[in-house]
């Protein structure tokens, strides 16, 4: 049978909730065994997709693993994103790669779909990858020469999410399929309206920490308007803009440049932001990380109400409503949609990833189980590109 008629078998290793099943699934490929360590990934995988997954699958027996053709893997990521320690290899998740290599060698499956976060390509100056890539060749499959980094914005989905997807092919199935030029010209043009519910409820309208966030960030933003006032595209830090250096002289010498332009930015316009800046620290609920901005919608004359924000650890990350920063594993830094004045909704995160409406959420765990998926349409057309010679943007 031609590789474009064949019933392929796969794995699905480091499963999560089902975005690698999702994708294969949708190429007509049948899953033969999957994996995961956590448990209410386990629960909602087999509540989805009716197959019960195994757990620690350093704990499977190689040897009774059916026979497949396509082994996927969304190794963890914590090892080597830059929102951890970024200990790699020397952290015991790390070394889960080399735990799916051994069932490589054993069963010499054709194709091989590995996906981690972005950082991974640079982890430890290249040191990572190499290490990855040589024994990937040493296992006889073809991979390319450098990671291959793709964004979802690339596929027409709101969401700007990079991902190392690697993609590899037994060395005796022949070479690998030329790759197309990846770059931010790929970019489709997107909008999270495309995304959203209908009447959502309102146990997702904002609690009034945000609410008076919101507010306070929206009266910086009129008086910016008003008068004519340059947003700065460094990050905001309202905490340094009247602070003595002396006062705390270490952060001063590591983020030298930052602090110098917030105190110069606020000495040039202390006319205006000072009343400001004052009636704004009076708010009980004002306080930490929220007095800090992060301005990334590249205009003026915005205002709250018509722009996505999140409050995050760096500050309150503001940008237009194209698309949502990259979902993460963690509910209280889940993007809010100022038209609506509201988080996105569990739906909306999973239309993000690109799972069916008709996908079963586990609300309890979906913030963080969707945080951590892979996004099923990058793999399926990453999958169709590898394995059925299709183009990989369409």
């Amino acid at each position: 049978m031609s590789k474009n008629n064949e019933e392929l078998k796969y794995i699905d290793l480091c499963c999560g909730i089902g975005g690698f099943h999702q994708a294969l699934n949708n190429m007509g490929m049948t899953c033969v065994l999957a994996s995961d360590i956590d448990e209410s990934c386990r629960k909602n995988y087999e509540l989805n997709y009716k197959l019960k997954p195994e757990g620690d699958l350093t704990k499977i027996d190689i040897k009774n693993i059916p026979d497949f053709d396509v082994l996927c893997a969304g190794f963890p990521c914590q090892p080597f994103s830059k929102a951890g320690d970024q200990k790699g290899f020397k952290d015991n998740r790390g070394n889960i790669f080399f735990e799916i290599c051994k069932i490589i060698e054993y069963h010499k499956p054709k194709y091989l779909i590995l996906e981690n976060v972005r950082n991974f390509a640079s982890h430890d100056k290249g040191h990572t990858w190499n290490v990855i890539k040589t024994k990937i060749d040493k296992l006889n499959y073809y991979t390319y020469d450098n990671p291959v980094i793709l964004n979802t914005l690339y596929f027409g989905i709101p969401q700007s999410r990079e991902r190392v997807v690697i993609l590899c092919k037994r060395k005796d199935l022949g070479e690998l399929e030329k790759l197309p030029k990846i770059s931010k010209e790929n970019i489709k043009e997107t909008h999270l309206k495309n995304i959203l519910e209908e009447n959502a409820d309102q146990k997702y309208n904002i609690n009034e920490k945000m609410k008076v966030t919101q507010d306070v960030w929206d009266e910086f933003l009129n008086i910016c308007n008003k008068n004519k006032i340059d947003i700065p595209k460094f990050p905001i830090w309202t905490d340094w803009w009247d602070k003595d250096i002396n006062l705390d002289i270490a952060v001063y010498k590591k983020y030298t440049n930052w602090i110098d332009k917030n105190q110069k930015f606020y000495v040039t316009n202390q006319k205006l932001l000072q009343p400001w800046l004052t009636v704004s620290r009076e708010k009980k609920l004002w306080l930490g990380a929220v007095r800090k901005m992060e301005w990334q919608t590249g205009e003026n004359n915005l205002t709250m109400n018509n722009l996505l924000w999140s409050a995050r650890g760096s500050g309150v990350r503001i940008k237009k409503c194209n698309y949502s920063p990259t979902l993460v594993a963690m509910a209280s830094m889940i993007p809010i949609y100022g038209p609506e004045v509201r988080f996105l909704t569990t739906r909306e995160c999973a239309r993000l990833q690109s799972f069916p409406d008709d996908y079963i959420i586990d609300e309890k765990n979906a913030y963080k189980q969707l945080g951590n998926a892979v996004n099923v349409v990058m793999i399926e057309r990453a999958a169709r590109f590898l394995i059925k010679g299709e183009d990989l943007f369409i």
